[in-house]
């Protein structure tokens, strides 16, 4: 067996394994008396394989086998059994009477040992370089279905990696269980506090769950909010180069753009706070904001946000804070939610996210609003009646649970291997186009390249595309003054990322 990980709680040591194929496969949970009690053995195990998952009583003793019901969720039967009856099976057992009275005493920091316990039982390691380029064709995804099958996609933001196991696991769930029925009420599904427990464990931000609403997606939220807050006419600044949602929104409602454009330096974007405090106007009522940046990876200090904080409280200005990359950060860097910094920045602060960028999951349409104040929620849910907004479907609430609850060790594999392809793709354009300047990403799983050096004739992308066969984002789409760049997708293996910019500079003659 393969040990994964080992934990103690209520006096126990835990510990997760995984059985080879050869042994039937799958996830192993022993509950052992520590050696410092003088019996250390193994009391129970619970074996939550894909086939016959089983449980064992006194595995060293008597060894009683029962089954787990595969039909529904081994794993969670497994922890149900072992927080409800830990206690009477140790004593049935035989086990020492101080280990039985210290199976029954609830531990303070219980919670967490049982969340990284399952963590762990629930993940498969991530097989990030073997991504197979026939299989990506055949996707009906929008990111390797929208250009011909000769045409390598390196463009929007989404991801080429499997979902973690995690989430697979929960939709097959679904899938096998023909369970595509009408959801609970959204905060009936516990999709709201998931999404409190996700922020105070990676933030240690605790927001009001009351406070929260469920949207199908962020943009949804950009476009709710513009309606809700503000009125035809009135200003939304929004600093550019900027994902093209947010301009498209602001045009689209009629409202009007006051493009507060950040600062190419010494190859990273800065904020230029100066030009944003003199561009606010009596007209103005909104700033979009992009925590961290798409599309330059930017990770905001502390001392920007709360530049920006100050301005929206001195000039009255409500914030929409688009986090939905925030668990993508490299370096060792802190992202820190925008409601985080102040009370009263908090107050007009309505931050927009989910786990679809990070978990890989967009499809399934599920993301998230919370607001600051209650004020803020109300206008909010009274700009448009909810079922314009429409509805969320079971797969994305319950597979956006998952990610958030179960799917942290996916992350962690996952984050150190963009980070690599960062490198790779930085030192690789450096040898074949060091005309261009790669910004180097603090966060996402994007990049943005300066390709004006190449002084091509027309957009670069489409030269690009014209002329290697590799589609990239087109700079223009980012803001007015960007055209000469493009943004790259990291999101895939190392090479399929060599051909991309072996294409690149083919594009180039090179």
């Amino acid at each position: 067996m393969d040990s994964l990980w080992t934990g103690r709680w209520r006096g126990l040591t835990l510990k997760i394994e995984r059985r080879r194929v050869r042994d039937g496969g799958g996830p192993t949970l022993r509950v052992l008396a520590p050696e410092a009690t003088g019996a250390a053995r193994e009391w129970l195990r619970f074996d939550a394989f894909e086939r016959q998952p089983r449980w064992h009583f006194d595995p060293e003793g008597e060894d009683e086998i029962r089954p787990l019901d595969e039909r529904v969720d081994p794993i969670a039967e497994a922890f149900d059994r072992l927080t409800q009856e830990a206690s009477s099976l140790l004593e049935r057992a035989g086990a020492p009477k101080a280990l039985v009275r210290t199976a029954a005493s609830p531990d303070p920091s219980e919670a967490v040992v049982l969340r990284d316990a399952q963590r762990a039982m629930r993940h498969r390691p991530a097989r990030l370089d073997e991504l197979d380029p026939v299989r990506l064709r055949s996707r009906r995804s929008e990111k390797w279905h929208t250009y011909p099958a000769d045409v390598l996609p390196a463009w929007v933001a989404e991801m080429d990696f499997p979902p973690a196991a995690a989430i697979l696991d929960e939709l097959r769930r679904f899938v096998e269980g023909g369970d595509v029925g009408y959801p609970l009420g959204l905060r009936e599904t516990g999709l709201p506090d998931a999404f409190c427990e996700r922020m105070d464990e990676r933030f240690g931000w605790a927001p009001d769950v009351r406070r929260v609403e469920v949207l199908s997606e962020v943009v949804q939220g950009m476009y709710v909010a513009l309606e809700a807050f503000t009125e035809p006419g009135d200003g939304v600044i929004v600093q550019t180069p900027i994902y093209p949602p947010f301009l498209g929104s602001v045009r689209d409602m009629k409202r009007k753009l006051i493009e507060n454009r950040m600062r190419l330096e010494n190859g990273r974007l800065e904020f230029d706070l100066g030009a944003l405090e003199a561009a606010i106007t009596p007209k103005s009522r909104l700033v979009f904001f992009c925590n961290p940046h798409n599309p330059s990876g930017r990770v905001h200090t502390r001392t920007e946000l709360e530049r920006v904080g100050a301005l929206a409280v001195a000039h009255d200005l409500i914030v929409v804070s688009d986090e939905i990359h925030a668990d993508l950060i490299y370096d060792g860097r802190e992202h820190i939610p925008f409601a985080t910094l102040s009370p009263e920045i908090a107050a007009r602060t309505v931050t927009l996210t989910s786990a679809s960028k990070a978990f890989n999951i967009p499809g399934l349409r599920t993301a998230i609003a919370h607001f600051g104040d209650d004020a803020l929620q109300r206008r909010f849910n009274t700009a448009l009646h909810r079922h314009i907004r429409g509805g969320i479907g079971l797969f994305g609430i319950y597979a956006t649970m998952a990610a958030w609850r179960w799917a942290q060790p996916w992350l962690d594999e996952v984050v150190p291997y963009l980070a690599g392809n960062r490198d790779f793709v930085a030192e690789r354009l450096a040898e074949q186009l060091p005309e261009v300047t790669f910004l180097r990403p603090e966060a996402t799983y994007l990049s943005w390249i300066d390709c004006r050096g190449l002084e091509l004739e027309g957009p670069p992308a489409a030269h690009f595309m014209r002329n290697g066969q590799v589609a990239l984002s087109e700079g223009g789409l980012f803001g007015p003054g960007w055209e000469g760049f493009v943004r790259l997708n990291l999101g895939t293996s190392r090479p399929i990322l060599a051909e991309v910019v072996d294409r690149m500079a083919k594009a180039v003659g090179r």
